[in-house]
């Protein structure tokens, strides 16, 4: 079924046509938000193939399992005033910040994976999993595509109380690490079939550790503008990783004993925290479908596989929008919906578009934005009553709702 919602261009009609000549049991489902980026790589779809054939036929892109994570902030209503009406001390505080992650030297890259320990025995080959969880090198968090503090004011499925809450979100993945997967894929990747890249080592360290990366970044944005995030141990990471608190010069844990952890003793520094997310929607995925089928995920993500809510980017300066699941299971924010007969894809962002669109909205950078090339827009896709007519086409229930994440301050590189 066709979600297009606009037609294709001739560059997209003939970067799907190259990819389903490669495979004849691939298929694309389009989202309503394709585009070709400024890369010039086609995004917004859901490629589906076989397990069978050869892993180069996937559409890898070179930030594989970048997502949104956000994590929701346990400070009170006066604090989240406080950041509002301060925003000279937030942009000092976003651009120190920003400066700590730009001296980052230790970036994760596929020589972290955890080794294998393996043992043969007269009963066959044993692995020790928990040897197999812990990274082999340490590493820092890279700097993200945009990391923020945001704003909402939420009302509850019982539709009678609304509430201020504050949030933190980061943007990003692992570049180094991503880029060395796609690589590896074309140099390598004919020799693999799509269900062993689906299943092997290097995706599921990849996407774990992005999120990880993800998580760390927001923990320490927390403390670096002294709110409070549920945090635990990244049990994952290396023994001799430094923790990332350590790095950023705007904290100081004696200033603000909150902005720790009440579990985590201060002299422990070689504790690695990362925030617990409430939120985190994967943008570029790769995952079996069943025991016969492999699919990739373009800006778009499985909506059969959620736990508590869709983030979609919106222009830095406007945030995300939080789509919400079905009202089932324990998120707060809703779980899984539709099915992948009918669609089971969502998009994750609206997209700056470089060429000519149907229904595009000029967007310039505003205030709350920090980032070097300051004053920059662009033309983004505009999420107009159409387009959410689509998207209950794509079996996303309106009456779910969504919640605006409005930006208080947001740094980019």
């Amino acid at each position: 079924m066709d979600y297009a919602l606009y037609p294709m261009t001739q560059d997209e009609q003939a970067t799907c046509r190259a990819i389903l000549e490669q495979e004849q049991s691939a298929g694309v489902l389009l989202m309503p938000t394709h585009h070709i980026s400024q890369h010039g790589d086609m995004m917004g779809f859901r490629y589906e193939c076989a397990a069978s054939p050869a892993g180069d036929t996937l559409p890898i892109v070179r930030n594989m399992f970048f997502g949104h994570t956000a994590a929701e902030c346990q400070d009170d209503d006066a604090a989240i005033m406080r950041l509002m009406a301060s925003p000279a001390d937030n942009r000092r505080k976003m651009e120190q910040f920003l400066q700590s992650l730009g001296g980052a030297n230790q970036p994760a890259d596929l020589d972290c994976i955890p080794d294998n320990a393996t043992i043969l025995t007269q009963t066959g080959l044993i692995q020790a999993t928990d040897l197999r969880s812990v990274d082999c090198k340490p590493w820092v968090p890279e700097m993200p595509e945009c990391i923020g503090l945001y704003h909402a004011y939420i009302r509850g499925y019982n539709r009678d109380v609304r509430t201020h809450r504050l949030f933190i979100v980061c943007s990003g993945g692992c570049p180094k690490a991503a880029d060395q997967f796609c690589n590896l894929m074309i140099d390598i990747g004919g020799k693999w079939t799509a269900g062993e890249v689906a299943d092997s080592e290097e995706v599921w360290w990849l996407r774990k550790t992005s999120q990880r990366a993800r998580c760390r970044l927001i923990k320490m944005l927390a403390d670096a503008f002294e709110v409070r995030v549920q945090s635990v141990e990244d049990v994952l990471a290396h023994p001799s990783t430094v923790n990332p608190s350590i790095l950023n010069p705007s904290v100081n844990p004696s200033a603000n004993p909150s902005a720790v952890s009440p579990s985590v003793n201060p002299s422990h520094t070689s504790t690695v925290l990362q925030a617990v997310p409430t939120v985190d929607t994967i943008e570029h995925d790769i995952a079996r479908k069943g025991s016969r089928s492999v699919t990739v995920h373009n800006a778009a993500v499985d909506t059969t596989k959620l736990t508590n809510g869709i983030l979609c980017q919106m222009h830095p300066s406007e945030g995300f929008w939080l789509f919400r699941g079905a009202p089932r299971g324990t998120g707060v924010y809703g779980a899984m919906f539709g099915n992948h007969e009918a669609c089971g894809a969502f998009p994750t962002r609206s997209p700056l578009i470089a060429g000519k669109h149907q229904n595009t909205v000029a967007v310039q950078d505003g205030s709350c934005l920090v980032r070097p090339e300051a004053g920059k827009g662009g033309r983004y896709i505009c999420f107009d009553e159409a387009f959410f007519k689509n998207l209950e086409r794509m079996q996303w229930n309106r009456d779910n709702g969504y919640v605006e994440l409005i930006p208080i301050v947001v740094g980019m590189p």
